[in-house]
């Protein structure tokens, strides 16, 4: 199992570079199926310049074939071959447990697990969130989302052993600083990463990897 945990996606040559290496493949030849369906959730107040901005470096940064797959309008057969017949599928951020609700109202969770064994899964925010454990804090929730986990039906999907929190020490996340994780997550029983936008962890096997700029 090969799964990447980022923030924003293809911000740094590293990234391309690690990624490259876990595929197999030169990042020029490397196919990529991006799953999107998060991001159409968010308000209408809120720009989504950074969704051209993400889709721009997988451009930039990936060389093969880019497709664009739906779990709404296409069949689970065909669902099936598109992300076979990539090398990467990528979900793109966005609204936090839309993934997990569009999975399991698609009947996909089989899916998503089924090519999790076969093909590299990467995702960014809420993309990747939705690969790992559930965090249940109501502390976290409450201060960080406004909201409870329990209000969600469907939880993560928690095909890594570990969770992000994403977009660690950007400007608009300046207040969720380490302090703040590690009292609202003192108590988790898992590890939680937070990771910068140019960031990442991997999950190559059972052995978790971190990757990052060089300085």
């Amino acid at each position: 199992m090969k799964l990447i945990l980022a923030s924003q996606g293809f911000t740094t040559d590293e990234i391309e570079n690690k990624v490259a290496k876990i595929v197999g493949k030169p990042a020029n030849e490397i196919n990529i199926a991006i799953i999107n369906e998060t991001a159409y959730y968010l308000s209408e107040e809120k720009s989504k310049r950074w969704l051209i901005e993400e889709l721009s470096n997988i451009e930039k940064h990936i060389g093969g074939r880019i497709d664009f797959v739906n779990f709404i309008t296409q069949s689970k057969t065909e669902l099936e071959k598109r992300l076979m017949n990539s090398d990467i599928v990528y979900l793109v951020g966005g609204k936090q447990h839309i993934y997990s609700k569009l999975f399991h109202e698609t009947n996909t969770v089989d899916l998503i697990k089924e090519v999790s064994e076969k093909r590299v899964i990467m995702g960014t925010s809420a993309g990747s969130i939705v690969l790992g454990r559930q965090i249940e804090s109501k502390k976290f929730w409450n201060l960080r989302y406004n909201c409870n986990f329990e209000d969600f039906e469907y939880k993560e999907l928690g095909l890594v052993p570990f969770n992000i929190v994403p977009h660690y020490l950007r400007k608009d996340h300046l207040k969720w600083t380490k302090e703040f994780l590690s009292d609202t997550l003192k108590d988790n029983p898992f590890k939680v990463y937070a990771i910068t936008d140019r960031q990442a962890v991997a999950y190559i096997d059972g052995k978790i990897e971190y990757i990052r700029r060089r300085t």
